[in-house]
């Protein structure tokens, strides 16, 4: 699925991926990629996929040129809850367990597949599926930004010693539907209130580092103040930026039209 903060943690440029989602050809697939389909292989994100659990054994691809080149990059599989009750989800487990890849799952769980609790879709525990195909697996609250570190830090360090792969079981809220218009009666307005005051990651990060004086609120409000002016300038900019030529049209495929 399409992942526009793994883009941003790989250093994928804030302005290319805004023009790409409003389909310019500024965009860093020329705008042809759109909002699912984000890739930018210069920084190492080998492209985000609209199809559910489709990226796991795309990454396990790539986990495999990492082991055979010897390099001590690791990848990272993103996927969600409803991915893990997808076949090729468990065909990416067994094939990076065999080989032996250096790679990472990471199973984000709002606990939706869409608008389909968990509960009436998914039988047991992801962990044990992880486990059971001999895959160490670590179950994480996603609010938490330092279990999450921690977490992802054991992962990586496990991959570039030989030791494989491994799953992360990471529990985060969702604010809001699946998709623009989603009506998201299937959950109360007094939940969602109670998620965004509790369960956000940044309020939840603010409040830990205040806590043992490691940052000030003025250095967080002019972070959140320079995030925020980067986000306008790149919604201007896309706006403001052409469409993909007509030519661009056949250009990038695998067929040839007459």
């Amino acid at each position: 699925m399409y992942r526009s903060d793994s883009g941003i943690a790989k250093g994928v440029d804030i302005d290319g991926m805004m023009a790409e989602l409003f389909g310019r050809a500024s965009g860093t697939c020329g705008g042809k990629g759109g909002s699912q389909h984000i890739a930018d292989l210069r920084k190492g994100m080998l492209g985000a996929n609209g199809i559910v659990a489709a990226g796991a054994p795309i990454t396990c691809g790539a986990a495999l040129s990492i082991k055979l080149l010897g390099s001590r990059q690791v990848a990272v599989a993103f996927a969600g809850d409803g991915a893990m009750n997808e076949g090729v989800m468990s065909e990416s487990f067994n094939l990076a367990k065999i080989w032996n890849l250096p790679i990472i799952f990471a199973i984000e769980d709002n606990g939706f597949g869409e608008a389909t609790a968990n509960e009436h879709v998914s039988a047991g525990s992801f962990t044990r599926r992880a486990e059971s195909y001999d895959i160490p697996s670590i179950e994480v609250d996603g609010t938490d930004v330092f279990a999450v570190y921690s977490a992802a830090g054991e992962a990586v360090e496990r991959a570039r010693a030989g030791g494989g792969p491994t799953m992360l079981h990471i529990h985060v809220p969702r604010y809001y539907g699946h998709y623009s218009g989603d009506p998201d009666t299937y959950r109360t307005p007094e939940e969602k209130k109670v998620m965004r005051q509790e369960r956000d990651c940044l309020i939840n990060f603010r409040r830990r580092v205040n806590e043992v004086s490691l940052l000030e609120e003025a250095e967080l409000d002019a972070v959140d103040k320079d995030v925020e002016a980067a986000i306008d300038q790149a919604v201007s900019a896309a706006r403001a930026a052409p469409f993909p030529p007509l030519s661009a049209l056949t250009a990038d495929v695998y067929v040839k039209y007459l």
